[in-house]
């Protein structure tokens, strides 16, 4: 295996491993917290974390020239996006979240292919589909659940990150670990005024509640975004998108682990039609403008 396969395959991984968490994490504070405290506190912590790394002087000099996809991103990639699943988070499971959440490499194909004109296949749109009826029998149907308005918000929400996804892709002159880091910071700063329509800052939580909303900002907001960010300049919209596939198998690792919630059979069963649409989506050359 080539070693940017090495690259692509150990970034793919690790951002599915921080977001097999986000979901619990989500469905944990966003009761407590309410949906948009949830989506400031995420975007702050993260972007404390890499702001100072990865925004240096020069980038501020020069960001009236990247203005514009700055502020796109930072709307429709991290804060709209944000608050329609901490929203949905009130009325859905996580298992239904992650299903709903799945449909973004489906949304990514048909986007980068009708718009950017990125070369695909059939094969790669097959596996997108053996990966979505992969999570659907992870899940379980019967564990699914239906409410109207919060499926749309999903959906709605999976739409823009493919969007975002195949936007990023098109941005090859920004460096990605700036975008990310400044993307957060803006989207922190819009999202801080509708905190005050609520309940403000109410830091007097239980610490599960702390918890997870610190590990929702400086893992699965902060690092798996700058990861992701990265992966769509190398790979492309398509094949990065495909981590929210495998989101769920993680997440499965991590409950089996912390929670002691049973591995059962079905759940193996659906691992592998994910991980075999996964690969398929993604054994296939590099997308290309």
């Amino acid at each position: 295996m080539k070693k940017s396969a090495v690259i692509d395959w150990s970034l793919i991984l690790a951002i599915g491993i921080a977001w097999g968490s986000s979901f619990m994490f989500i469905k944990v504070s966003a009761p407590a917290v309410g949906p948009i405290n949830l989506v400031f506190y995420r975007l702050f912590i993260a972007s404390t974390i890499l702001a100072p790394i990865f925004i240096k002087r020069e980038h501020l000099q020069n960001i009236k020239e990247d203005l514009l996809p700055i502020l796109f991103l930072s709307f429709f990639n991290a804060a709209i996006p944000f608050y329609l699943f901490s929203k949905a988070a009130l009325d859905l499971n996580a298992g239904t979240m992650s299903v709903l959440n799945g449909t973004t490499p489906l949304f990514s194909f048909i986007i980068a292919t009708l718009w950017l004109k990125l070369s695909s296949n059939w094969i790669q749109l097959l596996g997108i589909f053996i990966g979505m009826i992969g999570l659907i029998v992870f899940v379980g149907y019967e564990s699914i659940e239906f409410s109207l308005l919060a499926i749309i918000l999903c959906l709605l929400a999976s739409f823009l990150y493919a969007f975002s996804s195949n936007f990023i892709f098109k941005t090859k002159e920004i460096e990605p670990t700036y975008l990310a880091s400044i993307t957060l910071l803006i989207a922190t700063i819009i999202t801080f005024p509708f905190v005050f329509f609520g309940n403000g800052i109410d830091l007097n939580q239980p610490k599960e509640v702390l918890l997870s909303v610190g590990l929702l900002g400086s893992l699965c907001t902060g690092l798996a975004y700058m990861c992701f960010v990265v992966l769509i300049k190398r790979v492309g919209p398509i094949k990065a998108s495909t981590v929210v596939l495998i989101v769920p198998v993680t997440g499965m690792l991590w409950a089996n682990i912390f929670l002691n919630e049973l591995i059962t059979l079905t759940m193996i069963s659906g691992c592998i039609l994910i991980l075999a649409g996964v690969g398929l989506v993604n054994f296939f050359k590099n997308e290309e403008t």
